[in-house]
């Protein structure tokens, strides 16, 4: 027996582990395929604005001008990468050279997803653009595992489901702990232009409406329940189908991108192969327990995965437990040990999942040019118009801006480099300033208000920004009264500013 299989066998032994899940073929064909054609739907609806998106601010866009970054995000290479990329995502769809257009798809996700996600008001385009790399991740590991290292697919397979539980279960406990059982949560969002569909219809609900408060209590608890039925061996079907339906209901009221659409597909990965589910899609149906895969050795590359796999699944459980003392307890572990948690989420692109919760989703913000000398304010695209104001990646840009004053209250300097990168990439006439308007999602007896409390005015040329509050007492860098936020040393790091 070679060391990749003593590593896993030393894995099952540490985890208490007594069988490996199993996917069938099919239904691995079936994430792949569907996966390959999102991304491929992603990169196409982003072209449009690929110059903000991918350039740097040198060019135009979003991304913070770096040397590493400039290298990368100009405009002689960049449309050779989106070139590359789309035809990785189009040989996922087709099949085709998986296992190459998997390993390319995942170098991409990674750079313009989690290395740029603190280097760019994009950040990273937040949860969707997080969920395209994590999904390309499981991607590529069970497509080289199933060709390359077949008797390593299994233990590959655990990993990618006890990844995806815990931040299933990360993202549960935080909207528990944001309010969401107190009502303070789904309804915002649905009453917002920024983010819900359906805002004209739920402008008008009463916030105390029976169906809001369902679907609050539902969206932290599935979450959980999801989580841990997915940890547990004899239920992680059930969490992981559990899983994809509450995403798809989500994807019919809330602005997410493809978000929604991937982790529902994501949710197959739990899906037993012979199972009577595995059999709708397509697997076999009673042909019994799935073949044992042959103990062949591993090869060097197969025994340094198998070995880097079982590390990172011990390592999984201190790693989050480690984010959530930074977090909810607001304090910082010994010097070493910070540095090294740090470094090590921030690599694997390991978060606290914050999608959907009150500071981001209680306001919305509105962009409007005017001439320095007063004049007419001319609206740039009102919210929800294509091709602009319709992306996901836009509403991450406009909310990360002005969540910036409530996860950094004290570092006013962040947000003025942020909004004014923002503001250069805005259509305007020479000499015309910037305006941000911030307005407010109240909840009112009958229904919800919009109100205009503050103003942002930003002159590109000069650099300098104007706050205005137009409402007494209203501050953007106070979070919310049901809200764990609290000031956070530098992006990228969940601990405090100052300790307890």
């Amino acid at each position: 027996m070679g060391i990749g299989h003593w590593a896993l066998g030393i894995g099952h032994w540490a985890l208490g582990i007594d069988s490996l899940p199993s996917l069938s073929a099919s239904t691995q064909g079936i994430v792949r395929t569907g996966y390959g054609a999102l991304l491929l739907l992603t990169l196409l609806q982003a072209l449009p604005e690929a110059r903000r998106f991918f350039l740097s601010e040198q060019w135009g866009g979003y991304a913070e001008s770096r040397p590493g970054v400039d290298a990368f995000q100009n405009p002689v290479v960049l449309p050779a990468l989106l070139a590359i990329w789309l035809a990785a995502a189009t040989c996922l769809t087709f099949g085709w050279w998986t296992v190459v257009a998997a390993v390319v798809n995942l170098a991409l996700c990674r750079y313009f997803f989690v290395h740029m996600r603190w280097k760019g008001v994009l950040r990273g385009m937040g949860a969707p653009g997080f969920y395209a790399y994590w999904l390309g991740l499981a991607v590529c590991l069970l497509e080289y595992t199933s060709q390359h290292a077949a008797a390593l697919r299994p233990f590959a397979l655990l990993v990618v489901q006890a990844d995806l539980a815990f931040i299933i279960l990360s993202a549960g406990i935080y909207k528990f702990t944001a309010g969401y059982p107190r009502n303070e949560g789904m309804e915002l969002g649905m009453a917002n232009p920024m983010w819900g569909y359906w805002w004209r219809y739920y402008l008008g609900v009463s916030p105390r409406h029976a169906w809001f408060w369902f679907l609050n209590q539902m969206a932290w608890s599935t979450e959980v329940v999801a989580a841990v039925l997915m940890l547990l061996p004899p239920t992680r079907e059930l969490g992981g189908l559990l899983l994809a339906a509450s995403f798809l209901f989500i994807l019919t009221h809330i602005r997410l991108g493809f978000l929604c659409e991937m982790v529902a597909l994501s949710g197959l990965y739990f899906v037993h192969e012979g199972g009577l589910v595995d059999g709708w899609l397509g697997g076999p149906i009673g042909g019994g327990p799935p073949a044992a895969v042959p103990a062949l050795p591993l090869d060097a590359a197969g025994t340094a995965l198998g070995l880097a796999l079982l590390a990172y699944l011990l390592l999984l459980p201190l790693a989050h437990a480690g984010l959530a003392y930074n977090f909810y307890a607001r304090r910082r572990l010994p010097g070493t040990l910070q540095a090294a948690l740090e470094r090590y989420t921030n690599f694997f692109g390991i978060i606290i999942w914050r999608v959907f919760s009150v500071d981001l989703i209680n306001f919305f913000v509105r962009v409007s040019t005017e001439p320095a000398a007063g004049g007419t304010r001319a609206v740039v695209a009102p919210l929800g118009t294509w091709p602009r104001f319709n992306h996901v990646g836009e509403m991450i840009c406009l909310a990360s801006l002005f969540t910036t004053l409530k996860y950094y209250p004290s570092q006013d300097g962040r947000f003025r480099d942020r909004v004014l990168r923002y503001a250069r990439t805005v259509p305007r006439a020479p000499g015309d300033l910037v305006l941000f308007e911030y307005h407010r999602v109240a909840k009112q007896r009958d229904g919800f208000e919009w109100q205009h409390v503050a103003d942002y005015r930003v002159d590109p040329a000069t650099g300098v920004v104007d706050e205005q509050i137009l409402e007494h007492g209203f501050s953007p860098r106070a979070a919310h009264a049901v809200s764990p936020v609290h000031e956070g040393v530098t992006p990228g790091s969940y601990a405090p500013l100052s300790q307890k």
